[in-house]
């Protein structure tokens, strides 16, 4: 019987390609806002399509490229081993693109398939989707990626100062990055489950842009969630951002953390990284978003 069990298991094994990879779901679907670039041309592709594909056999893996957010089911996500979001608010409204909207349940259903062992990596406005209603509880959403979106003001060149140059996701990032992008402002910091890699230095820019005159704050980390694991990076609003090198090094690395490779390293941090009164006025007052 042992020896039945044996071969059949060498059967198996001789059915998966050595060189099989893993598949990753890349969605940009705009309910609401839809930045230039991830905006399809006329072959359907935008910009961080063409570099995402480009970049995915870097981290063993195939990607999908879509904006059909009805893809991101319990079903379908048996499928994929890493989601990667560059979206806008409520993804089970058709909204503003008029791309297809997850089912009502999608919402759980990706959280659950994170928990599972899913990877998750978000950027930009990954964090300004699925937003707390006014009054209301925190979505299950925010609380996963780990802040929620509040507002930006004009793009400048602020320093992205790497907080744990041990983790595996910045291995690739400079200690003092600086770069010129759109900065979000954030709310609703989950300070119960993100492990902060990077903060953003707002610099000179404090003086001119009276919504930047708060400490350095998070703009990079991750977390685990059950036996997933969950990456944000707030950076990506310009096209020239996802051509940097480094960006793109960047993006590899968090994909390969994401599904799984080398230890997670992402106990919370929050409360090391800043004191409870910065913790607070970074979160406040709300601006305007843009």
């Amino acid at each position: 019987m042992k020896r039945i069990a044996m071969i059949a298991a060498a059967a198996l094994a001789a059915t998966v390609p050595a060189n099989a990879v893993s598949k990753a779901i890349f969605l940009s679907k705009s309910s609401g806002f839809e930045h230039s670039c991830i905006k399809w041309d006329e072959n359907k592709v935008s910009h961080v399509d063409r570099i995402l594909t480009k970049l995915a056999p870097q981290f063993g893996s195939e990607v999908l490229c879509t904006k059909d957010a009805s893809l991101i089911n319990a079903e379908n996500l048996k499928n994929y081993k890493l989601v990667i979001f560059y979206t806008t608010l409520n993804l089970d409204e058709e909204g503003a693109d008029k791309n297809p909207p997850m089912k009502p349940s999608g919402q759980a259903e990706l959280i659950e398939w994170i928990k599972n062992g899913g990877g998750f990596v978000g950027f930009h406005c990954a964090s300004d989707t699925f937003h707390t209603p006014d009054g209301g509880e925190v979505t299950p959403y925010i609380k996963m990626i780990g802040g929620e979106f509040r507002g930006h003001g004009k793009q400048f060149v602020g320093t992205v100062r790497v907080v744990d140059k041990a983790h595996p996701t910045m291995a690739n990032v400079p200690e003092e990055w600086s770069i010129n992008d759109e900065w979000y402002l954030f709310k609703n910091l989950n300070e119960k489950s993100i492990h902060v890699l990077a903060t953003l230095d707002s610099a000179a820019e404090r003086e001119v842009q009276e919504m930047y005159n708060i400490p350095n704050y998070p703009i990079i980390w991750c977390s685990e969630l059950g036996k997933g694991r969950v990456f944000y990076n707030a950076m990506g609003h310009r096209e020239d951002v996802w051509d940097s090198e480094i960006f793109q090094k960047s993006v590899v690395d968090a994909a390969k953390w994401a599904m799984g490779e080398g230890p997670a390293n992402a106990a919370p941090n929050l409360e090391k990284v800043m004191t409870p009164d910065e913790i607070v006025k970074v979160q406040l007052p709300p601006v305007k978003d843009n």
